[in-house]
C-alpha cells in the first residue's frame, strides 16, 4: 500500500493562490487593438506584422505608427490595404495614404467612398473622423467617430476621439459619455490622466 505523505504547507499556499490568480494570457495572444489601447506601439506593429491576413489589424499597426509619427511607416500599412482589402478597405487605404501626403481633400473623397461601399465598417467612418479632424470639421469628426464607436462599442479610440470632437463643438453631454466609455475600455491608455482631469471638471 503507498504511502501518502503529507503537503507542506508552502505547496499547499502555492495551489490555493494559483487557484485564486487569473489566467494571464500571453503577450502573443493579446490583440493587436489592445495592445494601441494600452500605448504598446511597438508590441502593436509587431502582432499586426504576424496577422498579415487582417485588414483590421494593418489598419490599427498604421494607426500605431501615425502616433510614432513615423508617416513613412504608416503609408506602407495604407498601401499594403489599398492593395489587398476588399473594396471599403481598399479606399480607406488610399485615404491613409493620401492623408500621410498632405492631400486632405482626396483623403476625405475615400474615406467618403469607404463608407458608401461598407457602412457597417466601423474603420470607414473612423477614417472619415480622422480626416474631419485634420480638417478641423469636428462636427463631421463627432458625427463619424460616433457612428465608428456605435458599429464597434469596444474601439476604445473611436470613443475617445468622438468625446474630444464633441468637446471642441460645445456637445458636453456627448462628449462626457464617450470619455467615460473610453475610460472603461483602456484604463492603461496613455491619455487616461488628461481625461480623468476633464471628466473630473465635468462632475464639479
Amino acid at each position: 500500500m503507498p504511502v501518502i505523505r503529507p503537503v507542506s504547507r508552502s505547496v499547499a499556499i502555492v495551489f490555493v493562490l494559483s487557484l485564486a490568480m487569473p489566467a494571464v494570457l500571453p503577450a502573443e495572444q493579446t490583440s493587436v487593438q489592445k495592445l494601441l489601447e494600452r500605448g504598446a506601439l511597438e508590441e502593436a506593429v509587431q502582432r499586426a506584422e504576424s496577422e498579415r491576413d487582417d485588414p483590421e489589424s494593418t489598419y490599427l499597426a498604421a494607426q500605431a505608427f501615425m502616433k510614432m509619427d513615423n508617416g513613412g511607416r504608416a503609408a506602407g500599412e495604407y498601401t499594403r490595404l489599398r492593395d489587398t482589402g476588399d473594396e471599403s478597405w481598399k479606399e480607406i487605404g488610399e485615404s491613409g495614404a493620401l492623408l500621410v501626403s498632405g492631400n486632405l481633400r482626396g483623403a476625405m473623397e475615400a474615406a467618403t467612398r469607404a463608407v458608401a461601399a461598407n457602412g457597417d465598417n466601423a474603420y470607414a467612418h473612423y477614417q472619415v473622423g480622422v480626416v474631419a479632424s485634420k480638417q478641423n470639421n469636428f462636427q463631421r469628426a463627432a458625427q463619424a467617430f460616433g457612428q465608428a464607436a456605435e458599429l464597434k462599442p469596444d474601439l476604445a479610440y473611436a470613443h475617445y476621439y468622438a468625446g474630444m470632437a464633441n468637446q471642441r463643438i460645445k456637445q458636453t453631454p456627448k462628449m462626457s459619455q464617450h470619455l467615460e466609455a473610453f475610460m472603461q475600455l483602456a484604463p492603461d491608455a496613455p491619455e487616461r490622466a488628461a481625461v480623468a482631469a476633464i471628466l473630473r471638471t465635468l462632475r464639479r
